[in-house]
């Protein structure tokens, strides 16, 4: 068996400016810093959304996903592993499904190519020197492993022409046209909340994205997260929202690119 692994983040079905939407008149409601840390998963979403509220623009929310599953063939008995950040993909690897060696190859569905960023590292060796793997490069471990690298971007997106985005590593990277079968098996799946990058009025959808996958459900064991994050917003329905607990303001940039 040559075993394939499916990585679907779920900020590929919330388009913004800064991953490559189209511009639009309310841009600078999505000017939005990201880190994975508890301030940028969960307590900013409240002062957030109330800018769109203020604005009297309508919630963004994810679209495109309902009938994503259906394009692909996931083998019988594969387990859906899903956790909040996609720094736990690069940890999975065909041991964890009674295999052994590299997977023939990695697909990632993602609005970001996760194969290391230069402003972070300048090369894959610097990058291996640091010995730490992270949601903006964990594609580089299974590159070192010796799997085949495929990055679909949402249809979303304009082009692929982002220079500030080149990785570090050869990976083959197109656009997803959001429709059709995928002729590639799958012997596991891993899927990602992306909570710095995809607002927590969604997170009902996540669940029922998650809950849709033809695969056995596993979290990822050492994951932390709340979900649904009840403690920034509880959405009864876009009308309207409840607070429940704490928002602390939200800080400017957080000394490191929001990129994955």
């Amino acid at each position: 068996m040559t075993p394939n692994l499916l990585v679907v983040d779920w900020d590929y079905f919330f388009p913004t400016p800064l991953a490559g939407a189209p511009r639009g008149e309310h841009d600078a409601l999505y000017a939005w810093p990201a880190a994975e840390d508890p301030v940028f998963v969960e307590a900013v979403w409240l002062r957030r959304l109330r800018r769109f509220r203020d604005a009297g623009v309508p919630l963004p929310r994810c679209s495109g996903y309902e009938a994503f599953w259906s394009r692909f063939t996931i083998e019988r008995g594969a387990t859906v592993f899903y956790a909040d950040s996609n720094a736990w993909a690069g940890q999975l690897f065909p041991s964890d499904i009674g295999g052994h060696g590299p997977w023939a190859s990695v697909h990632l569905y993602d609005a970001h190519h996760d194969c290391g960023y230069r402003l972070e590292h300048r090369t894959f060796e610097a990058w291996k020197a640091a010995g730490r793997i992270g949601a903006g490069d964990w594609m580089l471990a299974h590159h070192w492993n010796g799997s085949a690298l495929h990055v679909h971007f949402p249809p979303w997106r304009e082009s692929l022409d982002r220079p500030a985005e080149s990785p570090l590593i050869p990976v083959a990277m197109a656009l997803d046209p959001g429709c059709g079968p995928v002729d590639v098996p799958f012997h596991a799946v891993y899927v990602c909340r992306s909570g710095a990058w995809v607002p927590s009025w969604c997170d009902d959808q996540f669940t029922a994205f998650l809950a849709a996958c033809p695969a056995n459900p596993v979290e990822i064991p050492h994951n932390r997260w709340n979900h649904p994050r009840p403690d920034v917003v509880r959405m009864d329905d876009l009308g309207r929202a409840r607070r429940w607990g704490g928002c602390r303001r939200e800080p400017g940039n957080p000394g490191r690119p929001g990129r994955r």
